[in-house]
């Protein structure tokens, strides 16, 4: 009897341990289908009416990306520069030009440093570009032989302009980029079209200095909301939305996989998750051997650990946009410049907050998500200070040419600043 009684206390116990994951788990899932819906990516707004219509990013080479450096040096597509040895090399690092196509920028570091069996940590550079697309970049080594990097051979991948000198590559060592990128199919023809244009020419000085797309993903558009979960600790919701949560524009392959995740099949998730897939299936493993989804994160490099919460600050820094737009972007009292602009918060550890009408934007936007700084300080995973980003900002020599049912704009931007947001007011229909 005794014993009859022990196992129904049992089996009521384990009832109760899976009706309480259960629950669990269906308020998880209930909390990232709520953000998915409440975190639209808050591009909103428009300065022009230059609508054209048209597609970008048809083909590889519609969207050309050619870094220029700090000394205002264009890295032309398929040229080479001369770039001079310094006289006292000590012999560690060596700098390149890397020409890409249809390479994200951290992959190809990655494919570069295998190659040359280095670790990825020997490799900088001043900033990402396009995957989609030719781009060129400077890129720093240390520690690696300039013989290897020479015979280095990888499809759609090119290094040249080698360059001995005595200093690395950081992020943001560089002036900006010029963007030629080609429109086709615009829905605006003939002489409208060209009148368009040459409106944009003349009169398309400044943009609306918005994050694009790129900053929180161009397949899945999520990042920000993987940050959010992290500022609030939930480590579990973080790794289902980022390696779980399959999202109508994944391909089969790996819907199939995130629905794994969802269900926790993390071994089986693992095995069917495409190679490409690199950082999902290293957080799986590491989540396997730790039992910890926030471990999971750590075992990412810090460059992608910031970019989640980089990724919420922007978010947040395009709806201060957004609000500041019903106001005009002169120059108010209290108003903060960057490059002469009013400035909008990234929000951190240390927020420098404007006064004025614009100090009120950002401290409701800062209230309403309920952030305090130690939000910022998130132990191992890293410490995020905070900035401010002006709000507006210039585009430079914007050129157009017309091509049978295309047209191409050229321009350039300051580092930072996005192509796509320009381009919002020639392809977003209002």
């Amino acid at each position: 009897m005794f014993n009859i009684i022990k196992e129904r206390k049992n089996e009521s116990r384990k009832n109760l341990l899976e009706k309480v994951k259960r629950f669990r788990l269906r308020f998880r899932d209930k909390r990232i289908e709520n953000y998915l819906k409440s975190m639209p990516l808050n591009m909103n707004k428009y300065l022009t009416n230059l609508y054209t219509g048209g597609v970008i990013k048809k083909y590889v080479e519609d969207f050309i990306v050619e870094e220029i450096t700090k000394d205002g040096v264009i890295l032309e597509v398929g040229k080479s520069v001369g770039f001079k040895d310094v006289e006292d090399w000590k012999g560690n690092y060596i700098h390149f030009t890397l020409e890409k196509v249809n390479w994200s920028t951290i992959d190809a570091i990655r494919e570069i440093a295998n190659r040359v069996n280095k670790p990825r940590k020997h490799f900088g550079f001043a900033g990402n570009k396009d995957k989609f697309a030719i781009t060129t970049q400077r890129v720093g080594c240390f520690n690696v032989r300039l013989e290897d990097l020479k015979r280095v051979k990888i499809k759609g991948i090119v290094l040249r302009d080698f360059q001995k000198v005595n200093w690395k590559i950081k992020l943001g060592d560089l002036w900006g980029n010029r963007f030629t990128i080609r429109v086709r199919e615009p829905e605006v023809k003939g002489e409208k079209l060209r009148e368009t244009l040459k409106k944009a020419k003349n009169e398309y000085k400044i943009f609306l200095n918005y994050y694009g797309i790129q900053r929180f993903g161009d397949k899945r558009p999520i990042t920000h909301i993987v940050g959010r979960f992290i500022i609030e600790r939930d480590w579990e919701s973080a790794f289902h939305l980022y390696c779980g949560t399959p999202l109508p524009y994944d391909d089969d392959k790996s819907k199939f996989a995130r629905r794994l995740i969802d269900e926790g099949e993390y071994r089986l998730a693992y095995k069917k998750f495409p190679k490409v897939f690199f950082y999902e299936r290293k957080m799986i493993k590491a989540y396997l051997e730790s039992d910890s989804y926030e471990k999971a994160f750590l075992i990412l490099p810090p460059y992608l650990r910031c970019m989640f919460i980089n990724a919420y600050q922007s978010y947040l820094f395009n709806e201060i946009i957004n609000r500041r737009y019903e106001y005009g972007f002169e120059k108010l009292e209290g108003d903060i410049l960057v490059d002469s602009y009013p400035s909008g918060a990234l929000f951190g550890y240390k927020t420098k907050f404007a006064s004025g009408l614009q100090g009120e934007i950002e401290r409701e936007i800062y209230e309403e998500e309920g952030l305090k700084p130690e939000d910022f300080k998130i132990g191992k995973f890293g410490s995020f200070i905070g900035d401010r980003r002006a709000m507006i900002s210039k585009i430079y020599n914007l050129t157009y040419e017309i091509e049978d049912n295309s047209y191409i704009l050229k321009f350039c931007l300051k580092k930072g600043c996005y192509a796509t947001s320009v381009l919002r007011e020639f392809l977003d229909r209002r």
